[in-house]
């Protein structure tokens, strides 16, 4: 037995430390840039859903008023395909997303009587 001696153990923790908290200072900028982004998403298709809205409910309305909608609906596609080419949005996600804005718009023009959809071609029995 060696009384005299004590045994130390070193361990490299310094480094792991060092970078598990880079790591943590790069995972808060993204998440701060992602909800920024997220959010961004939020306030244009509210904005768009609002205006579709309102569109609806008038009971005098004009097609022109659909132009100012469709730049609204451009803007929204723009920040949601940009969120979706920085990875914050997933690609499914996105296209779900300008779906629903489109459907919505195609509704209220069917209401107003501006779009009048295709009847959908019989499939031919052979």
């Amino acid at each position: 037995m060696q009384s005299g001696r004590s045994i130390s153990i070193v361990c490299e923790a310094g480094k792991k430390a060092d970078s598990a908290a880079k790591r943590a200072r790069q995972a808060e900028k993204r998440r701060l840039y992602n909800k920024a982004r997220k959010s961004e998403i939020r306030t244009r298709m509210k904005k768009v859903l609002e205006e579709l809205d309102a569109l609806r409910k008038k009971t005098d309305a004009q097609p022109e008023e659909v132009i100012g909608i469709e730049k609204l609906i451009a803007e929204a596609y723009s920040v949601i395909d940009k969120a979706i080419q920085v990875g914050t949005l997933h690609k499914n996600t996105g296209a779900r997303r300008k779906s629903r804005l489109a459907r919505r718009k195609k509704a209220v023009e069917i209401h107003h009587g501006w779009y009048a959809p295709e009847p959908t071609p019989a499939t031919a029995t052979v």
